[in-house]
């Protein structure tokens, strides 16, 4: 709830670290109390050695576990090491293949390290195992938007399940068209609908848009809140 602003970050990760913390309590040899700590020292804490500590007792409890195997890969590319990220998670959909969101994620993975083509065979395995799963439409709009399609891009943004996403992909794919009434009109709304759990998103839109001022200006908003969409900046190619 927390990671997903349902409830105020601060408690509900607290309360999220007692029950990690009060699991591997109760039972130390099991993997997953470890593997939820892992998450909270990535995803809020920011302690990185920590989060691989954790990460590393899961793996020796339950090697091969998928599920331990994505959150390695994903502390891998918060630290920018998307060569070990990639290669982890294609372990990842040969352990888990019916999945819509191994797929996803691989294509994310492509995605970020410039390899369009995979991403996009990637995506489109997601999109034959869950049609409706946010945010794959807005990661194959970005795609076309580096290939310099911005038409098709704005078609793909507009399928997005996710409102907020839906939103920030118009803003820019707008901005590539030269629509800069209708990109402000959409970074307008995901100001007004998002300002406080998608500062990162909001800076990335204007990073975009080239106006460094206001995107530097949402990134200090973002770090103030402990914005979990921060994690991504060493490998967000916006």
């Amino acid at each position: 709830m927390a990671a997903y602003a349902l409830t105020n970050p601060a408690e509900g990760y607290r309360q999220a670290r007692e029950a990690a913390e009060r699991a591997i309590a109760l039972n130390p040899n099991e993997a997953h109390g470890y593997l939820a700590l892992g998450w909270i020292q990535m995803d809020y804490d920011w302690d990185w050695k920590g989060a691989e500590a954790s990460l590393r007792k899961a793996a020796e409890l339950e090697p091969g576990c998928a599920e331990v195997l994505r959150y390695q890969s994903s502390l891998y590319l918060t630290l920018g090491r998307l060569d070990e990220a990639l290669e982890i998670y294609k372990k990842v959909v040969v352990l888990d293949p019916l999945h819509a969101r191994s797929y996803s994620h691989l294509g994310y993975l492509h995605y970020f390290v410039g390899q369009n083509q995979q991403a996009e065979a990637a995506l489109q395995k997601a999109f034959e195992l869950n049609p409706q799963k946010e945010l794959d439409h807005v990661i194959r709009g970005q795609i076309l938007l580096a290939e310099g399609r911005p038409q098709p891009a704005l078609s793909e943004m507009e399928q997005e399940s996710s409102a907020v996403w839906k939103t920030f992909g118009e803003t820019i794919a707008y901005h590539a068209l030269g629509r800069n009434d209708d990109s402000d009109a959409a970074l307008d709304k995901l100001i007004a609908t998002n300002s406080k759990d998608a500062g990162y998103q909001i800076a990335t839109a204007y990073a975009y848009r080239s106006e460094n001022n206001k995107a530097f200006e949402w990134l200090d908003l973002a770090y103030q809140r402990h914005g979990a969409g921060l994690t991504c900046i060493k490998f967000d190619p916006r």
